[in-house]
């Protein structure tokens, strides 16, 4: 396929969710790994881990190109490798891991679209990319005295280059305000921006939940299917339901360790020792709350089950 063109088929068998590394450029007051946003029972869990580093899934290891590539090709199946961080562009070699990868397997990439991407651009087939999924933080991207108009040049050269490009902006309080007028700003360069429930506390107020009704209705029909929508607003369960997380949908760690989901922490192996033990077929939830709204729509659960 010529370099310019995109194919977009979903001809893949399984998916993987590589949390690749926590290191990021940016610090935004709503990241899940602030410390913030997350619960007493989660700080004192990261601190237990901080202390014995070997159990701690956060900890980056570094993969070679090389030896990822024969980890996903051993299986015969062609993945859905979905790579998010921190931020992916500052994993060592990450254009390389990319290209390799990419011969043969599809590849999306979770962003904050903040470095270079001629690099990229000029090494990178789309033929094999599925997405960028590009968010666009527009507060901590001001901080570091840059812009949302240097976000959207970036983003409309990678579409020109053949790749999908989805942007994601979080409804953080402050930032509510200026979502109508970026959304218009971006759909004008054919860009679309998917608004992103914000949940966490801002200003002794809990989110979603205090969301007035006006800002609900200012950006809930740009949420755009109905698993997200539900997502955003409610905790879904689907405890006891069966579901095939582990059998054709894994997450990765940063380092290595591979577990069910992102919620299920049974380990199936390790990306550094070449060990995958998938189940051979569905097994019913064991987690209280689902917010894996990719191993939903990807009809991994059933969404109608849901509790």
């Amino acid at each position: 396929m010529e370099k310019g063109k995109s194919s977009q088929k979903k001809n893949y068998d399984k998916i993987a969710m590589w949390l690749i590394n926590m290191e990021c450029n940016f610090n935004c007051p709503y990241c899940f790994y602030n410390d913030k946003q997350r619960s007493l029972k989660t700080k004192v869990g990261d601190w237990v881990r901080n202390k014995i580093s070997v159990i701690n899934p956060y900890k980056t290891k570094v993969i070679s190109p090389e030896q990822a590539r024969p980890f996903f090709d051993a299986t015969a199946d062609r993945w859905w490798i979905i790579i998010s961080g921190g931020e992916p562009f500052l994993y060592p070699n990450f254009i390389q891991l990319v290209k390799e990868l990419s011969k043969r397997h599809l590849i999306t990439i979770g962003t904050n679209l903040s470095l270079p991407v001629d690099e990229f651009i000029q090494e990178i087939s789309p033929e094999n990319i599925h997405s960028f999924y590009a968010s666009l933080h527009l507060g901590e991207r001001e901080r570091q005295g840059s812009s949302a108009e240097e976000f959207l040049a970036k983003a409309v050269r990678l579409k020109k280059a053949g790749f999908k490009v989805e942007v994601n902006y979080v409804m953080y309080p402050p930032l509510i305000k200026r979502f109508k007028e970026t959304y218009e700003k971006f759909k004008e360069q054919g860009i679309e921006v998917e608004a992103k429930v914000f949940r966490g506390e801002y200003q002794g107020k809990e989110y979603p939940q205090n969301y007035t009704d006006e800002e609900r209705k200012m950006f809930y029909d740009l949420i755009p299917s109905e698993v997200d929508r539900a997502a955003s607003f409610h905790n879904l369960s689907f405890k006891g339901v069966p579901c095939s997380a582990g059998m054709n949908l894994i997450r990765i760690n940063p380092n290595g360790s591979i577990t069910r989901c992102p919620h299920d922490h049974e380990k199936l192996g390790n990306i550094f020792t070449s060990k995958l033990n998938l189940h051979q077929k569905p097994k019913k939830c064991q987690v209280p709350y689902c917010k894996c709204t990719l191993a939903i729509k990807e009809g991994c659960v059933d969404f109608n089950k849901r509790k």
